[in-house]
């Protein structure tokens, strides 16, 4: 397990700054990705958090077992922040990679997210990524409906959440091999985006 210390600027709420500095820390585990293999960043205007996850790799085909075809990663995101009154919920999830799959294989992404006070209410998001036989860098947006925000609690400092990426592979034909993020071939990384927005706790 890796701690991840990380400072973010001044939040944004309707386009006005709260004035107010964050600080979290991240804890990955799993299968998906061991130690050092989790990286995380927030943009300059704190309004987009970046992870790439550098081994979280599936493998499908002759010589591989079942269980490879599929790949976990767990992230506990602990946020502090200095003023309780401000609130935030993650809107948009936004996945980038690099495929190089057969036709008759298919990627699929899915991402939930839940405050650790709070497990039996969940987003989910999930992308699902055809092969292209070629190779090509893809790009997936997935807006949030407002109705499943996950917003931060009023009234307090600290926030601990839980994110979840899986990765799995499936074919349409028995005996196609498939690899995804197979590091010898020097493919970029995993990487989701979690899009936030900032609001004033009434």
């Amino acid at each position: 397990m890796k701690l991840i210390p990380l400072i973010l600027p001044s939040c944004l709420a309707s386009a006005q700054a709260l004035g107010q500095r964050l600080n979290f820390t991240v804890d990955a585990n799993g299968r998906g990705c061991p130690p050092g293999s989790v990286s995380a960043t927030i943009s300059p205007d704190a309004q987009v958090m970046t992870f790439g996850f550098d081994k979280l790799q599936a493998y499908i085909g002759p010589g591989y077992d079942l269980a490879a075809r599929t790949s976990n990663c767990g992230v506990h995101i602990t946020i502090n922040r200095p003023n309780s009154h401000v609130q935030y919920a993650v809107v948009e999830n936004t996945y980038h990679g690099y495929e190089h799959l057969d036709k008759t294989i298919t990627l699929t992404l899915l991402s939930t997210l839940y405050r650790s006070d709070n497990a039996g209410q969940v987003m989910t998001t999930s992308a699902t990524i055809p092969g292209s036989g070629v190779g090509q860098t893809f790009t997936r947006t997935v807006a949030v409906p407002e109705t499943e925000y996950l917003w931060s609690t009023c009234g307090s400092n600290s926030t601990l959440w839980m994110l979840s990426e899986r990765i799995s592979l499936t074919s349409r034909e028995r005996g196609v091999e498939g690899k995804f993020q197979d590091k010898d071939e020097g493919v970029v990384p995993l990487t989701r985006q979690l899009r936030l927005l900032y609001r004033q706790c009434n």
